[in-house]
């Protein structure tokens, strides 16, 4: 059947059957289909006929897969050609046209399919990009009324480094605290992450000894977090306390400390 078409027609249907399953799938129906139709109205083919023409089929495909400088290569038998009668060349040709048609049809389907894919992709990413942005927004407001707060009041910083302990030499803190409002907040810039069984403490030290003002999330970094009130400190110290904090600090696990003034 595929001999009804253009030698470019031809090599281009190949091609695609063997790209794509599902055009050669429908190929090998079509060719079942006019062999049962012939079977059905004329005078069926010997087996030796029918083996001929699958291997004919079977040898163009194989022939597509080779490397094109073989193909050029080599000289292409002559195929033989059976006469049909009128009507049957008549049903050829519409076989011709549902094949081209069939493959039209599972191409642009699968191409379709791609750009779908593609297309259901980029409709996720925008989505979470959008996410991402309103994530961004919000912590952009938050950092402005910070800013804000730190500029409306007089809030001295107070920073504090890991260096003369060894459990964390590179921890960085910073506090400020509006003596005049008793207002403290903490800048974490660099801390490391604790199990889930412990917290980072604030500790306010004055002439009654430390008193713990806050637990700290280590998380949030370059953010304020707003600690307990507090009117009058001499220092500040960071300990890790077990989950949820404890009454006085572990001394053995100080973190940072710092004087004020």
């Amino acid at each position: 059947m595929l001999g009804e078409l253009s030698e470019r027609e031809r090599e281009e249907v190949i091609r695609l059957a063997n790209e794509y399953p599902e055009i050669r799938a429908e190929l090998d129906q079509i060719e079942e289909t006019f062999f049962e139709f012939d079977d059905k109205t004329g005078k069926a083919p010997s087996a030796k006929v029918k083996t001929k023409i699958f291997d004919s089929l079977e040898n163009d495909f194989a022939a597509a897969e080779k490397p094109t400088a073989s193909l050029r290569s080599e000289a292409k038998p002559a195929a033989k050609e059976v006469a049909m009668t009128p009507w049957k060349s008549y049903f050829v040709a519409a076989c011709v046209t549902t094949v081209i048609a069939s493959i039209a049809a599972v191409f642009f389907a699968i191409q379709y399919k791609d750009v779908d894919n593609r297309f259901t992709a980029l409709l996720q990413e925008q989505s979470v990009l959008a996410e991402e942005l309103d994530r961004y927004k919000v912590n952009y407001e938050q950092v402005d009324t910070q800013l804000e707060t730190l500029l409306a009041g007089n809030f001295e910083r107070i920073p504090m480094k890991g260096e003369p302990f060894e459990i964390q030499k590179d921890a960085r803190i910073d506090v400020w605290w509006d003596q005049d409002a008793a207002s403290v907040f903490i800048s974490v810039n660099r801390l490391a992450d604790l199990d889930e069984n412990q917290d980072y403490q604030l500790w306010a030290i004055g002439d009654d000894g430390p008193v713990g003002i806050g637990l700290i999330n280590a998380e949030r970094k370059y953010s304020l977090q707003q600690m307990q009130a507090v009117a009058a400190a001499g220092a500040f110290a960071v300990t890790i306390e077990p989950k949820g904090g404890s009454e006085s600090p572990t001394l053995e696990n100080l973190v940072v400390i710092g004087n004020v003034g």
